[in-house]
This record gives structure tokens, sequence and C-alpha cells, in this order.
């Protein structure tokens, strides 16, 4: 009867609103003024039964949870230890062997000031420059990641080299795998790994690559991107941090600086990356192997023989 009787009601309705719309409207607006608090009476049983249903599955549901949650905390932790118990013996053995490694210095945190996205070159401006410590050549970091590198200081400004640019080339190394190559920019908002090396292994998507710290620049472990494409020929890297929007900085100094001090005396050219020269320095030279053997004869061009 209930059922018959809102069937009808609503067919009424219907009939209503096709012959005058107005009234209709005034009708269904009564309607459900009338109908909603005998509607909110009747739900509530099956709202509460649904919510006590609802906590109950939460309930057994939270109790697989914690204990998967558990489980996933041993063995973070037991990493953690091992990871803790083999920093603890590489720090002893790197005393007892007296391991010299350069350590990472700030030379200044500063704000980005503009960031260019052209075809041609990609390349942000700092606002500090070489009366701050900055020059040429030196690592901009962001917090999360890499940014690129200086390659012009004035007074009061840097130009830096983003790591999407074509003339951009980072080494790098993926984590997972333990493989070294080169991530190049290509002019668009992600890069190429090109010039892997390393263990003969398939790279993943979700792989992260970070600085390997060969050539100089660059500290290691400096977060580069994620691999998104893992193509065989190039994958395709996404970066960690974004120059635009980045804020703030930090211009640190060369990773492996040559030293203004190098020793001096009867040395060979020897070709090494710009990015290991600090600025103003000579190019760097070695030494032959026995400092105290007489340097190799120049060839000279024998004497013309007198003509008859």
């Amino acid at each position: 009867m209930v059922s018959g009787a809102v069937i009808a009601g609503g067919l009424i309705l219907l009939l209503v609103a096709r012959v005058n719309p107005e009234t209709g409207a005034g009708l269904r607006t009564l309607a459900g003024d009338l109908v909603t608090p005998f509607w909110s009476v009747v739900r509530a049983p099956f709202d509460g039964a649904a919510r006590v249903g609802a906590q109950v599955g939460n309930y057994f549901g939270a109790v697989s949870r914690t204990e998967a949650l558990e489980a996933e905390l041993d063995k973070a932790n037991q990493r953690l230890r091992a990871t803790r118990t083999q920093a603890r013996e590489l720090a002893v053995l790197k005393r007892l062997m007296a391991v010299r490694e350069p350590s990472r210095r700030v030379i200044a945190t500063v704000r980005i000031a503009a960031a260019t996205s052209g075809s041609a070159v990609r390349s942000a401006m700092l606002a500090a420059g070489s009366r701050d410590g900055i020059g040429r050549d030196l690592p901009v970091i962001g917090a999360d990641g890499l940014i690129g590198r200086t390659i012009e200081a004035g007074a009061a400004s840097a130009r830096v080299l983003l790591l999407t640019d074509a003339q951009s080339r980072v080494p790098v190394m993926i984590q997972r795998t333990g493989q070294a190559g080169l991530a190049a920019g290509r002019g668009q908002p992600t890069l190429l790994l090109i010039d892997r090396i390393g263990p003969d292994l398939p790279l993943l998507a979700g792989d992260r690559i970070v600085t390997s710290g060969d050539g100089g620049v660059f500290p290691p472990g400096v977060p580069v991107g994620v691999v998104v494409d893992a193509r065989a020929d190039a994958p395709v890297i996404r970066l960690a941090a974004n120059p635009l929007g980045a804020g703030f900085v930090t211009v640190e100094q060369a990773w492996l600086p040559i030293p203004d001090d190098a020793p001096k005396g009867p040395v060979f050219d020897a070709p090494v990356p710009v990015e290991a020269r600090s600025r103003g320095a000579p190019p760097p030279r070695l030494r032959p192997a026995d400092p105290a053997a007489p340097l190799p004869p120049v060839p000279t061009r024998p004497p013309a023989k007198a003509a008859p």
C-alpha cells in the first residue's frame, strides 16, 4: 500500500508538472518537506547497522594491517642495525688506512632570481656573485636534488647551466645496480642516461639516479632523478629538483678542485676535465714515474747535407 501510494503520488506530481510547471515545483517542495523527516527516521537503523559493520570490518582489518606493519618495521630495524654496524666498521677502517676524503663546503645559500626554458639555452640566474665567493664550475644544489653548475659569475649575480640544457653532462650512478654513466640534457624537462658502464643489468622504472663524484665538480650521492622509461638505448630520467620554484639553493665548493700549490718541476701535460679545475688555477700536470729520470730527447731534424 505504501509503495502504491508513493507511485501514485509520483505519477500525479509528474502529470501536474507537465500541465503546470510552477504548481508542480511547489508540490515537489511540499512533498520533500513532508517526506524528509519520515525518511530520516526510517533510514536511521540502516545507517547505524552500516556504521557498525564498517567499524567491525575496520577492526579486523586493522589487526592484519598492524601485523604487516610490525613485520615491515622489524625488517627495517634489522637493516638499520646492519647499516649502522657497517658504517662504524667503515669509519674504523678509514682511520686505520688514513683515508683522506674531501669535505663538502657551502659557499653561499642564495635564491634563484630567474630561470629560462628556451629551446637553445636553459639557464638560471642567482642573486649572488663573485663578491659572495661564487665563481665558475661550482655545483648548485636544491632541497630536492641537483640543479646544475655555475658557468659565469659577475659581482652580484651568477649564471647556472641547468641539467636540462643540451650542453649539460653530469657523471651519475644508478643506486640499485652500481652502473655509472652520464645524465645528458636535451633541452626538455627530462634527461637521458648515456654511456652506461658497469654490470650488465637491465634498468627498471623507479631506479634512483645520483651523482657519482667523477669529474671533480659534483659531490657524490646528490639526487639527480628517477628513471621513468627504462629503454635499452637511452633511459629517460625525470628530474628530482625543478629549478622553477626551487626558491633557495646552495652553491658548494667543487668536490675535488685541483690545488693551487701543486708540485712544480719537469712534468707532462695531462688532459683533465674542465669541471675539475678551480677558477684561475693552471692546468694540472703529471710527473713521470721516476722524477730523477731524464726527460726523453726531443727529436730534431738531421742536418742537411752540403751541396757538392
